[in-house]
């Protein structure tokens, strides 16, 4: 209750008194003492005493809190609620200041006291919503958020939440309002003129904000994003790349299908490519023929091989400086061509892919769209994620040898990728969708279901060619089951620490121990070492000292303040295993086997460090491996899904490469643990360490891997609190952030190679889009064929320009 509050309840505490006291109404209704006279004043006055004792106190209260005193300014507001309990708007005050001093579990009690006077009151609502944020109740906090819309539909702060939340619901509703109140058309018409500024400016246009960016539109509005946005061109200033031979295949084109793909050839804005179109049904050669005649770069031939390989032996006879190879059934967009000889003549890519859309047969625009990541050859383990179309240069033409699927010397798209991958082609991916089908959903996904048993093909004769057979196990596969891999150990027994620091939270600790050893497919070679950071003499020391007198558990304490990093570098140094695993105390293993897991992926050759899918108690994903680039940090992928989600290209329920794992639960040799001077105790003791560390295996040539195959339930919060709501621990977070920061390069944090850059980060990832600038969509295409050391190598000098833009 502030100062005006206050002028407002006096006054209407003496009206109501006048009126008791004078109304008609009021000396009527009023009982005869034995005199005979009216009673009921005694009552009034009362209110009028309350009215003048509750003024002083709230002025002091209000002082307080102008002061920057919540927990003074809240306990004088108590003060005034013992002479007004029932007054709501007291209460309210309370749990702010109360809420600002970090006192949630108090603040909320107070909220909801609050409520219990005024239930409608949508404001209320709000600020038990936020309360309820904070303390990491996301799903109450967000039925609290939705009842304020319930209560007032237009309440613009609870939408906001909601949205940010990334509720498609409300992003979806807020984009009909949007458009409904022509809140659209007037960012468009701000977004044209901002488009206007930066022709005429031009030296300074890398510097203005992504027009796009203003206007992003939920993932499930891909219809309606495509009726506004297109493709553009690529950057202006750009090299001309090489000659495109687009070499198409129309075997199985109805005369539909062929004129849209015969005409998106035509339409192409750059006049730098060739045509050949094979396999055509021959009773439609004449119309091929006929556009031939009056355009003599499209040229008809009949090829002896069927599909890729017969494309790939046109494209080598050619001699062509560069080849695209459309997905069959596919039309290119006008823009293709320039994009692919732009990023061919600023890269070193040898092979390119980009995003694929579709649309509803009869209607004109796309409404369905795969926006793809970087090339993961992990991820291409288990699914050919790219699509089918492909832009190869000349020097990559010669180095491929894909592996045949057939006595015919037939083979896939997917034997065209692994060889690629075997002959170490750098691939490159352009975030724009320059093919697009005339085909609904479920058409397409009965085509990626037949493709299934083809891929698994592919699949184990890369893995034959290598030597890696007998190392991995293939299930599914089929047009039923989508295809799973498990890397197999080649030393089964090979020995593990788990490293576990704790404080005061014994029962934890024990259920957690507990899990690993119940859970291991090798127990006898799984040591727990339980770094114990001064916990208080009682029930938990008690609690440890049970759990170290189990085999296999080795309890050592540390009476020393809490510094993440040194205690695992500490403990690090106590173990022999070949492999370390750094895990908080509060989780719970829920994989059988996983040691085995763990073990076939870092003795796989190039692995530096491997993640775990971690849930919730609700069974939602708190972490599938760490983005970079969300509003210039980072953010753990696929947050608040649902445990079995798939995710964009089904990165949450496959094994991929990551920028970064979480500490959380990470695994690592020791041997490249201890090359690499372990984390930095000094500089980055609680917050970023693992970042740091997973940089500095990526940048020595190491990859980063998150596998779902190992899965922990994780009680986050319980070890360490909520740092921004503790003074000290937001400024060390911050000191830490800049640590990294200079370390690194700022720009780092503004984008994650294995994310195409359409997604926007003004919510949680993979909700909204927004197609990026020319400028980041062609830097991402550029640094998606860089190996992943030189993307870190450059990433100071190269996105500065692109860090305050949309990511």
């Amino acid at each position: 209750m502030d100062g005006l509050m206050l002028e407002r309840l006096v006054p209407s505490i003496r009206h109501a008194a006048r009126k008791a006291l004078f109304s008609p109404a009021a000396v009527r209704t009023r009982p005869q003492d034995a005199t005979g006279r009216r009673t009921g004043s005694a009552q009034v006055f009362r209110w009028l005493k309350v009215g003048l004792r509750l003024r002083p106190l709230i002025k002091r209260a209000d002082a307080l809190r102008d002061k920057g005193r919540p927990v003074e300014a809240a306990a004088a507001y108590e003060a005034a609620l013992q002479v007004a309990p029932w007054h709501a708007g007291l209460k309210i005050q309370c749990g702010n200041m109360l809420k600002d001093a970090g006192r949630l579990d108090e603040a909320l009690a107070w909220y909801r006291a609050a409520l219990g006077e005024r239930p409608a009151d949508a404001d209320i609502h709000l600020q038990t919503g936020h309360a309820l944020k904070l303390l990491g109740r996301r799903s109450e906090a967000l039925a609290a958020y939705r009842r304020v819309l319930e209560l007032e539909p237009a309440h613009r702060h609870a939408s906001w939440e909601l949205i940010q939340a990334g509720e498609i619901d409300e992003q979806s509703r807020g984009m009909a309002a949007q458009m409904t109140g022509h809140g659209l058309e007037t960012m468009l018409s701000l977004a044209g003129e901002v488009e206007t500024m930066r022709r005429r400016l031009a030296e300074i246009a890398a510097e203005l904000p992504d027009v796009a960016s203003l206007t992003a539109f939920p993932a499930a509005s891909y219809r309606l994003f495509r009726q506004i946005y297109d493709v553009p061109p690529p950057p202006a200033d750009g090299l001309p790349g090489p000659d495109i031979l687009i070499v198409a295949d129309a075997g199985g084109l109805d005369a539909d299908g062929l004129h849209r793909l015969l005409g998106s050839i035509l339409d192409q804005s750059s006049p730098r490519w060739r045509a050949v179109v094979a396999g055509v049904d021959p009773a439609l050669a004449r119309a091929v023929e006929r556009v031939s005649a009056a355009e003599p770069r499209l040229t008809l031939v009949a090829n002896a091989l069927p599909g890729r390989a017969g494309a790939l032996r046109i494209a080598r006879e050619a001699a062509a400086d560069a080849v695209l190879l459309p997905a069959p059934g596919a039309a290119i967009h006008r823009h293709c061509v320039a994009w692919l000889a732009g990023v061919f003549s600023a890269s070193e890519a040898g092979l390119l892919t980009c995003d694929e859309e579709w649309r509803l047969p009869g209607e004109s625009e796309a409404s369905a769209f795969e926006a793809r990541g970087g090339f993961d050859p992990d991820m291409l383990l288990q699914e050919n994620s790219w699509g089918e179309t492909l832009a190869l240069r000349k020097e990559a033409l010669a180095a491929l040898d894909p592996a045949a699927d057939g006595e015919d010397g037939s083979f896939l798209t997917s034997d065209l990728l692994f060889a690629a991958v075997r002959a170490g082609v750098p691939v490159g991916h352009v975030p724009y969708p320059l093919a697009g089908f005339a085909a609904d959903e479920a058409v397409r996904q009965r085509a990626f279901r037949a493709a299934r048993p083809g891929h698994r093909r592919a699949v184990e004769r890369h893995l034959q060619i290598l030597g890696l057979a007998d190392r991995a196990a293939i299930s599914g596969g089929s047009a039923d089951a989508r295809l799973h891999l498990t890397w197999l150990p080649a030393t089964p027994g090979e020995a593990i620490t788990v490293i576990v620091p704790t404080r005061d939270n014994g029962a934890d600790c024990a259920a957690f121990v507990d899990s690993l050893f119940r859970h291991a497919a090798h127990p006898e070679a799984v040591d727990c070492l339980i770094v114990d950071n001064g916990s208080r003499p009682g029930p938990d020391v008690e609690r440890l000292e049970a759990m170290a007198r189990r085999p296999g558990v080795r309890l050592v304490r540390r009476d020393e303040p809490f510094n993440w990093s040194h205690l695992n570098n500490r403990a690090a140094r106590e173990s022999d295993a070949p492999i370390l695993v750094f895990a908080n105390d509060d989780m719970e293993m829920r994989t059988k086997g996983w040691d085995d897991c763990l073990r076939g992926q870092l003795q796989r050759d190039g692995v530096g460090a491997v993640g775990a899918k971690l849930l919730y108690p609700d069974d939602t994903v708190q972490h599938a491996g760490v983005l970079f680039g969300w509003k210039g940090s980072v953010i753990h992928d696929g947050l608040y899904e649902p445990a079995d989600a798939g995710g964009p290209s089904g990165r949450w329920s496959k094994t991929h490469r990551a920028s970064a794992v979480t500490g959380a639960f990470l695994a690592v040799r020791r041997e490249v643990f201890e090359a690499l001077g372990g984390f930095d105790a000094a500089r980055l003791p609680v917050g970023y360490s693992d970042i740091d560390l997973c940089l500095k295996l990526r940048a020595s040539g190491r990859t980063v891997v998150f596998t779902p195959d190992v899965v922990l339930t994780h009680h986050e919060s319980k070890s360490r609190g909520l740092d921004h709501l503790d003074p000290e621990r937001a400024a060390r977070s911050s000191a830490e952030r800049r640590v990294v920061e200079d370390r690194w390069g700022r720009e780092l944090f503004c984008r994650d190679p294995f994310v195409n850059p359409i997604w926007v980060d003004a919510t949680l990832p993979f909700r909204l889009i927004s197609f990026p600038s020319p400028r980041r969509a062609f830097e991402f295409a550029r640094s998606s064929a860089s190996s992943d050391r030189g993307v870190i190598d450059t990433a100071r000098s190269n996105l500065s320009r692109e860090c305050t833009r949309h990511v």
